[in-house]
Order: C-alpha cells, then structure tokens, then sequence
C-alpha cells in the first residue's frame, strides 16, 4: 500500500498551476460613480430602447400563440393543450416586464397560478381563459406599459383577485383533506 505524504513531508510531491488572468481584456472597465456603473447601465437602457419596436412584435407573435392555445382548449380541453397554454403563459411572465410591460407580466403570471391550482383539464374555465388573454391583447395594442394606467390596473386586478381567491380555496380545500 502506498503511504499518501503531506505537502509538509515533501513539497516536491505537489505543484500548482497558476492560470494566467486575462479577464481584464476581455473585460471593459466601466466608472462607478454613487455605487452605479453609469456608463453600463445607460448603454443597456438604450440598447433596450431601441430595441422596444422589437419587444411589441415579441409579444404580438405571443398573442398569436395565446390565440392558438385558446382555440386548442375550446376544442378540446386536455393536458397537452393546457401544458402549452403555461409554457406561453410562463415565456411572456418571464419577459413582458423586462419588455416594459409590467402589468401583462402580472395578467401572465395570473394565469400560470390558474393552470397550476386547476386540476382537472376538461373543466378549466374557458372564460377565464378568455378574461387574461383578451386583457394581454388590450394591453398591447393599447400600448400599455405604465403599472398605474387606470383601465390596465383595473383589468390586472379583477383577474388576478379571481384567480388567487380560488387558488386560496384550492388551497384551504386541501388543508381540510
């Protein structure tokens, strides 16, 4: 059996490879000023400005999707068309906020909630379905993207009290089992 040695029995036994940093490079030096990287953050927001037209045509291919998935479940409400419904759901809650559409994140992430508590696919509520995707197809082409617009807030609200109310009921129901 071979005896294992220390570093400190013979420190010819061990080496060490130091990999050359060139991270500096590669990497651009920015100016931190009050703890903000200024030139960083400004060159990202108008990066994101010019490519808002873009984040509009995004989520309008979204909407088509919506639309395709509302149609699968009107024709037939199953597992494999409910699951699709989430995956956009969820991409557009991932996104639309990022995108400068905070209150569709919040219709997105309302209608997740309801795909998640909903259990039984050939009862799902049609129109709530209905209820969160026309709202998402308002709020785009109205072109809503403050968090304080009146007829978006109401909107959001309404859908999102609905949905947790159930899923509260969903939740209290289980507790009770």
């Amino acid at each position: 059996m071979t005896e294992i040695k220390s570093i400190e029995d013979d420190p010819s036994a061990y080496g060490m490879i130091i990999p050359p940093n060139n991270l500096k490079k590669k990497v651009k030096i920015t100016i931190v000023k009050d703890g903000e990287e200024t030139e960083a953050i400004d060159n990202a927001e108008l990066a994101m400005d010019a490519m808002s037209d873009k984040f509009k045509q995004w989520l309008g291919d979204e909407v088509e999707k919506f639309d395709q998935c509302r149609k699968n479940m009107v024709k037939e409400r199953n597992e494999t068309h409910m699951a699709a419904l989430h995956v956009v759901a969820h991409d557009v809650k991932g996104q639309a906020e990022t995108m400068g559409f905070p209150l569709i994140t919040l219709v997105s992430a309302s209608l997740c909630k309801l795909i998640e508590v909903w259990e039984n696919p050939k009862k799902f509520p049609l129109d709530q379905l209905n209820s969160h995707v026309d709202t998402i197809k308002i709020m785009l082409a109205q072109d809503i993207r403050s968090k304080d617009h009146k007829l978006g807030k109401k909107l959001t609200d309404s859908l999102i009290n609905v949905v947790y109310d159930y899923a509260d009921s969903v939740e209290a129901a289980k507790n009770k089992s």
